[in-house]
């Protein structure tokens, strides 16, 4: 029997490994087997070792996104399948990848058609952020973002929760004007509102059946080279409790203070010891704690783990986060055993496989 691929997509900061943790556990809870395929232009993901914490089973796409890694992509998903049978694997793509279409769903159908099922593409949109922002047609960030929705099949709007009803109602109607043929979920984190359709539109039958869209690589290049991407782990040893909450609340406090607001995509914190974890992050200037297990307090070994999407260079990017992680560090007298970090701007996109519309097998 094939295996159900649901690819979840959107931009940075959305909320697309809060839903597919959630989605994941629900299906399990529900008695299906899940996996997970994440994905990142770099490597050490906070998202990875949340997803692990949560006791799923998880693999990576690292180094490139998913249009630029398939042959990539598709070890990790039969790798998962040798090793787990999982019924369903929900597939993360970068914050930043569009074109998915071409790129992921159309391969998949083509070269894979007995291995896999493709579910209709997923897009995440960060209502809050589409109410405060809207789409610039002169910034060419705002043009990915657009790509993403035009493509979906299925929209979710997240973070539903600090919206009116009127300003959703405003957004479902630039939605719609950006791709008339979508179907729109609205979406809570808090209250779950809307969580059972989006896993109804993972259990269900449909498959993925939208042509491509098309899209200009020299501004899609152009967009993914405006972020700065920094990755970083440090190592130390926590003598004593050490409130995991307090440091990465420094760490968030310090990206806010040094970039402005709209200029951080997204950027996340993991702390990890023996017995806790917890992770944090901050989009735009909204800071956020997306999970805790065990205690707030770690102990003994600790490994911090810190991911950055901002609009910077990266040599400056790389400066204020290795500094404002020390620093955090310094304030609550602890002592750093060693780290590892990288920081760059992703290169231009490469897709391994891109097929177009009138090539693709009718349904």
């Amino acid at each position: 029997m094939a295996t159900r691929i649901a690819i979840i997509g959107g931009f940075l900061g959305a909320g697309k490994t809060t839903i597919i943790n959630k989605i994941a556990k629900s299906l399990t809870d529900k008695g299906s087997n899940v996996a997970i395929i994440m994905n990142d232009q770099g490597e050490a993901l906070v998202d990875t070792r949340y997803t692990k914490a949560m006791g799923m089973e998880t693999a990576e796409v690292l180094r490139g996104c998913f249009c630029c890694k398939f042959p990539e992509l598709m070890i990790s998903a039969r790798s998962l399948v040798g090793r787990n049978a999982p019924d369903i694997i929900l597939a993360e793509p970068v914050g930043s990848c569009t074109d998915l279409l071409a790129t992921v769903v159309a391969p998949l159908k083509v070269l894979y058609p007995k291995e896999f099922t493709v579910a209709p593409l997923i897009i995440l949109v960060d209502a809050e952020r589409v109410m405060g922002k809207g789409f610039d047609p002169e910034k060419i960030g705002d043009y990915l973002r657009k790509h993403q929705i035009m493509e979906a099949e299925y929209v979710i709007l997240s973070k539903v929760d600090k919206i009116t009803a009127e300003e959703l109602e405003e957004i479902r109607y630039v939605v719609s004007e950006i791709n008339p043929g979508a179907e729109t979920i609205t979406y809570s984190a808090i209250t779950g509102r809307g969580l059972d359709k989006v896993i109804s539109v993972i259990l269900s039958d449909k498959v993925s059946d939208k042509s491509p869209v098309d899209i200009d690589y020299d501004v899609y290049a152009k967009a993914e080279a405006e972020l700065g991407w920094y990755n970083g782990t440090y190592h130390f040893h926590a003598k004593e409790r050490l409130d995991s909450y307090d440091m990465a609340k420094r760490i968030m406090q310090g990206v806010a203070t040094e970039f402005d607001a709209e200029d951080i995509a997204h950027a996340k914190v993991m702390i990890q010891s023996p017995m806790s974890a917890m992770k944090m992050s901050i989009v735009l200037s909204n800071m956020t704690v997306d999970a805790v297990m065990g205690s707030r307090y770690a102990e003994g070994d600790v490994v911090l783990t810190v991911n950055a999407r901002i609009v910077a260079p990266p040599d400056v990017l790389k400066d204020v986060m290795r500094t404002t992680v020390q620093r955090s560090l310094m304030q609550m007298n602890v002592a750093m055993e060693g780290f590892n970090d990288d920081c760059f701007s992703p290169s231009r996109p490469n897709p391994t496989h891109r097929m177009r519309a009138e090539i693709l097998p009718k349904e």
